[in-house]
């Protein structure tokens, strides 16, 4: 099972309610117009390769610049160890670059949120395609993972 059905049954098995949208695909930042969504009520998240195998996904409000230095100290490593996450273990956890999402219940990711954003209410963030974003409350982010950090990380 991958994509937005892995993501969706995460969300169903936890109860959470959601709306999928569909859309032209979103690579980059560039592309988001595609979507007709509001990106200031949106997380974009960032996924990164850990030297102990553990990928993070970063998220972080749309129109925020992440802050690395932040990100490392609050994964406990250090800026040079913070590598993007290949495409193989995106995935490994039903993801695809493009449609990169802060929904994930697998044991092999911690989530890092930024601090601003479990108090975002609803928001727009990636269904793991990148044809595909998840509407969802944000508070069920941390409720969903099973390895969670909220710190100040963006710039």
């Amino acid at each position: 099972m991958g994509g937005v059905s892995l993501i969706t049954s995460i969300l169903d098995n936890a109860g959470v309610s959601y709306r999928v949208h569909t859309h032209p695909p979103i690579r980059t930042e560039a592309d988001l117009h595609l979507t007709g969504l509001d990106w200031n009520t949106s997380v974009k998240t960032l996924a990164f390769a850990l030297p102990d195998g553990t990928v993070a996904l970063v998220g972080i409000p749309g129109p925020a610049r992440i802050a690395y230095g932040a990100v490392a100290r609050a994964l406990g490593v250090s800026r040079s160890a913070l590598k993007p996450a290949p495409a193989a273990s995106l995935a490994a956890l039903g993801m695809q670059p493009g449609g990169v999402s802060p929904i994930c219940s697998d044991d092999a990711a911690v989530l890092l949120l930024d601090s601003s954003v479990p108090a975002m209410d609803q928001i727009y963030c990636g269904g793991g395609d990148p044809e595909w974003t998840i509407e969802v409350d944000a508070a069920a982010l941390s409720r969903v993972a099973t390895r969670v950090l909220v710190a100040d990380i963006t710039g």
